[in-house]
């Protein structure tokens, strides 16, 4: 599976509950709580859904501090 923009705009489609039009204008330069739903708890929806997806498991260091979509992507792709 391509971890890439798209990959994302999918998993905050699901775990933010989006409108598939609002999914789709996010970008990799998309910021934290720039986002509809994407604060704290949704941060954490997000964590789980990519870890579903994928079958594996962040650490809570791995995760604090990731702030755009960019750096969702980057950390995904370590993990792999």
């Amino acid at each position: 599976m391509e971890i890439n923009l798209s990959f994302m705009q999918s998993v905050f489609l699901i775990s933010l509950e989006l409108s598939e039009e609002t999914a789709s204008l996010l970008t990799l330069d998309s910021m934290f709580e720039e986002v509809e739903g994407w604060d704290s708890t949704g941060h954490m929806r997000i964590i789980m859904e990519i870890e579903e997806r994928l079958d594996i498991e962040f650490e809570i260091d791995e995760v604090v501090g990731v702030d755009t979509i960019e750096k969702l992507i980057v950390m995904t792709k370590n993990k792999l």
